[in-house]
């Protein structure tokens, strides 16, 4: 699939314009609304925050939504049931991070309406206390503020303070990394450099991609996390640097960036209409998800499949930068095998979703485009299937658990 900066540089444009319409509009809001301590904070500073970063994206969605939260009306209905408006603002308080303090509300007996403004007075001080900490860059009150992991917050001694941060010149491009020591940093540098440096020889339409979306990186150690972004906070990429291998790293690092990818379209346009129904199988996680589910899984584990078929297809799997040894040349082909066979499956449900009119001509366009690569490999994955030794069983399972999967939960 080849790249161009042009289209890089036309996405990252129409985003900060959007950042732009959608910043002049909260302002006006903003001018006619009840005071609260964020709304007159962002007011007094927003000559400031007048020009997009990711992380100003990232407080304008939050306070979005605190206005949504302070802008209801707080007398409680009549009806016994819930409203179409109550049923909104649980459901939209169930889904953030304060769900907690909300339900807690609800469960003391309280109203609907005063628990959710509870809440709003509370997310209020925690988004002023974000606002001057990672907008400012100045010392806030943190009496309700809830860290921001994926911010680079931290908590020591009972104190909030930030992972340490450098930046990488990476081949032109500069990223952010952000540790929590000094020898973490010193590691963690260097892995990511050389990863890179693979990314680049064996796949450079990879390291294009790379290079224009993936701006921060932030290690976790989670065992149960493999890695995670958020749609809200553009190039920011969590990744487990403590319990994956290097062929691991590869994969993360692509994996995300394919997030951040999709995330462009995502903030600036509906791609897919988003039925709850959970009625498609999902090879990656082996249960039902929703379309959503299947048509970022599809958009994101391609760019894996991408990556280790243009490393499988090279005459020398070494570099100058990296030599595998023999299990990791075998996991490399394998993953690109896995990939191609569980996308293959699900381009066929997404072509159902298609034709039900849930994609929409955009979103459908780049499922194409991923397809038309994965069309063009059918004869080498053929080819590598009998290289594999110690996946051999695995790949078996796979096919036999795909086509049991498709008799049993066929779309019609």
């Amino acid at each position: 699939m080849e790249f161009s900066q042009k289209s890089y540089s036309l996405l990252k444009t129409r985003l900060k314009r959007s950042y732009k319409t959608r910043f002049s509009r909260i302002i006006k809001q903003l001018k006619k609304f009840p005071k609260s301590q964020t709304t007159q904070w962002y007011l007094e500073h927003q000559f400031e925050f007048a020009e997009f970063t990711p992380y100003r994206w990232y407080f304008l969605e939050q306070l979005e939504t605190l206005l949504f939260f302070l802008s209801q009306n707080h007398n409680e209905s009549r009806d016994e049931e819930f409203s179409e408006e109550d049923d909104l603002i649980f459901e939209t308080w169930n889904k953030s991070e304060f769900a907690d303090i909300f339900l807690k509300q609800l469960n003391k007996r309280k109203p609907l309406r005063e628990a959710s403004l509870h809440t709003a007075n509370i997310f209020d001080q925690h988004l002023f206390a974000l606002g001057n900490i990672h907008l400012l860059r100045t010392p806030a009150l943190t009496t309700n503020y809830r860290i921001q992991s994926s911010l680079g917050d931290v908590k020591k001694r009972g104190k909030i303070s930030r992972l340490l941060e450098t930046t990488l010149h990476l081949n032109g491009k500069e990223l952010q990394l952000m540790t929590s020591t000094l020898e973490e940093m010193k590691v963690f540098s260097t892995r990511i450099e050389v990863a890179t440096r693979v990314i680049k020889h064996f796949s450079p339409e990879s390291w294009k991609r790379f290079s224009a979306f993936t701006e921060v990186i932030i290690p976790i150690k989670q065992q149960e996390f493999v890695s995670y972004s958020h749609q809200e906070l553009p190039g920011t990429s969590m990744i487990n640097m403590y319990d994956r291998d290097f062929v691991d790293l590869l994969d993360d690092l692509t994996h995300e960036n394919g997030h951040h990818h999709l995330n462009y379209y995502l903030n600036l346009e509906d791609l897919i209409q988003e039925p709850i129904d959970c009625i498609y199988y999902s090879p990656w996680r082996r249960t039902l998800r929703p379309l959503r589910g299947i048509f970022h899984a599809y958009l994101t584990f391609f760019w894996a499949f991408n990556l280790f078929s243009d490393i499988a297809m090279a005459k020398d799997f070494d570099s100058s930068w990296y030599v595998f040894n023999k299990d990791e040349k075998e996991k490399i082909i394998w993953r690109a095998i896995e990939e191609y066979w569980m996308l293959t499956y699900s381009y066929h449900d997404l072509k159902w979703a298609h034709k039900q009119g849930l994609i929409s001509a955009k979103g459908w366009k780049l499922i194409q485009e991923q397809n038309k690569t994965l069309l063009s490999f059918k004869s080498k994955i053929t080819k590598w299937e009998p290289l594999l030794k110690t996946h051999k069983t695995e790949l078996n399972q796979l096919k036999k658990t795909l086509e049991k999967s498709r008799k049993k939960y066929p779309l019609t």
